[in-house]
C-alpha cells in the first residue's frame, strides 16, 4: 500500500485533510485491511472515507434522507436537494413511517423496494405468482432493502409509495435491468391490480433473461407482456412476458418475468417462476434472483 498524505495538523486550526481533486485521483492500492482512511475531494467539497472497498462521502446528519427526522418523500426529492447524493441508504417516509432503504441514484433515484430470492425455485416461493408477498401490506425483512445482496424483502415503498416515473427490474444480479415507464401506482398495485400492457417487446425479455434467446425459438407466437396480465384461464402472470408454439394465446407454454405461470402450473409443475423464465419441450425453468426498484 502507498501513504497517503495526511494533509496539515495545526493545533491552533485543526486538521487539513489532503486535497485529491476528482475521483481520477483519489489514492489507490488500498484493501479491506485500509478502512478508516479519510480524503478531500474539493471538486465536489465532501469528505471520503475508505470503507474497505470503495471510497464513500461522509454524510452529515440534519440534511435530507440522513436521519429519521429528516426522512424524504422520495430518493428524487434526496437528490433535489444535494444533487451529488450517491447510491446508498437513506431514510424514506411515505406517510407510514420513517425507514431506511437503499437508493440507487446514478439512475435518478430509485427506492428499491422489494428482493426476489432465487430458491426456493418452484411454488412454495413466496414470489410465485400466488405466493403472499405480492399482496403484503406490512415489512418483510425491511433491513434487507438496505443492501443490493440477494434476499427475501420487502419494504414499505412497496405498498405506500406511488411510482411517478416507473420501475427498474433487475434479474440475476442490480446491473441486468429492464426499465418500465408507470406513474399513479404503488409497486404493490401494479402488481396486484387492473392489467396494464406494456409496449416492451420479446426482444426485450428474451434479452434480459440470463439465457439464450434460442432456448424460445419454438414459442414464436402470442407474445403478450405486462403486470398482472392473464391471457387465458391457465396462465398468468405479475410482470412479465408470455409465449406459444401455437398462433394463439390460449394454451401458452412459456414465460419470462416475475411471478409467472402457464398451463395451469400456478401451484405444482415446472412452468412457473418467482423470478426468470422457463420454457417448453422439453420443459426447463430458469430461476434467478430479482430486484424491485421503483421511482
Amino acid at each position: 500500500m502507498g501513504t497517503i498524505n495526511a494533509g496539515t495538523f495545526s493545533s491552533g486550526t485543526g486538521v487539513k485533510i489532503a486535497d485529491h481533486n476528482g475521483s481520477g485521483n483519489y489514492p489507490s492500492g488500498l484493501g479491506a485491511g485500509d478502512k478508516g482512511f479519510l480524503i478531500y475531494d474539493s471538486s465536489i467539497n465532501k469528505l471520503l472515507v475508505w470503507t474497505g472497498a470503495e471510497w464513500e462521502e461522509i454524510k452529515t446528519k440534519g440534511q435530507l434522507g440522513l436521519d429519521a427526522g429528516n426522512a424524504a418523500a422520495s430518493a428524487t426529492a434526496i437528490l433535489a436537494n444535494d444533487p451529488t447524493a450517491g447510491n446508498g441508504i437513506y431514510w424514506l417516509n411515505h406517510g407510514g413511517g420513517a425507514y431506511q432503504a437503499y437508493c440507487d441514484m446514478s439512475n435518478g433515484g430509485y427506492i428499491l423496494c422489494a428482493k426476489i430470492p432465487q430458491s426456493p425455485n418452484d411454488t412454495s416461493n413466496p414470489w410465485s405468482y400466488n405466493g403472499s408477498r405480492w399482496s403484503a401490506s406490512t415489512p418483510v425483512n425491511e433491513s434487507l432493502c438496505q443492501n443490493t445482496s440477494s434476499g427475501d424483502s420487502l419494504n414499505r415503498a412497496y405498498y405506500e409509495y406511488s411510482a411517478t416515473v416507473g420501475f427498474r427490474f433487475a434479474m440475476s444480479s442490480v446491473t441486468n435491468v429492464l426499465a418500465v415507464a408507470r406513474s399513479g401506482v404503488t409497486p404493490k398495485d401494479a402488481f396486484t391490480g387492473s392489467q396494464y400492457n406494456t409496449s416492451l417487446s420479446r426482444n426485450d425479455f428474451l434479452n434480459w433473461i440470463p439465457e439464450s434467446s434460442s432456448q424460445w425459438n419454438n414459442q414464436p407466437h402470442c407474445n403478450r407482456n405486462g403486470f398482472n396480465r392473464t391471457d387465458s384461464s391457465s396462465a398468468a402472470m405479475r410482470f412479465g412476458h408470455t409465449m406459444n408454439n401455437e398462433n394463439e394465446c390460449n394454451s401458452n407454454d412459456s414465460a419470462v418475468g416475475f411471478g409467472c405461470y402457464t398451463n395451469n402450473q400456478s401451484s405444482s409443475g415446472s412452468r412457473n417462476c418467482a423470478a426468470g423464465g422457463f420454457r417448453w419441450n422439453g420443459t426447463v425453468r430458469y430461476p434467478y434472483n430479482g430486484w424491485i426498484f421503483v421511482k
